[in-house]
């Protein structure tokens, strides 16, 4: 298993990323989650599906207190539709992943 480099923590800033810049989501400053909702990426998958069902379509951020990017996801339609597993710009891994059990 992959060594834990970012400590857990429930409360998430969410960033909207757009053309141009990225910036905090102000209808939606914060998404808290469980040990329980990052065992697996369904159940990951799942927890943004029921939260972004109102959110415009966009590619979103969960930034980590320390300042790291924590998940990187895009929402369509008010559903997740991709989870991004590196960064495109650094190539390193999302921090979400270390925590998946059915990491592959």
């Amino acid at each position: 298993m992959a060594r834990k480099t970012v400590k857990f923590e429930d409360k998430l800033a969410v960033i909207r990323v757009k053309k141009t810049y990225a910036a905090p989501f102000l209808k939606y400053k914060y998404v808290y989650v469980s040990r329980g909702d990052i065992k697996d990426r369904n159940k990951f998958k799942s927890k943004i599906d029921k939260i972004a069902a109102s959110w415009p379509p966009s590619i979103y951020l969960l930034k980590h207190p320390s300042g790291k990017i924590f998940a990187r996801f895009r929402v369509s339609e008010g559903k997740m539709t991709l989870l991004y597993k590196t960064s495109p710009s650094t190539g390193n891994l999302y921090p979400v992943w270390e925590f998946f059990k059915d990491l592959a």
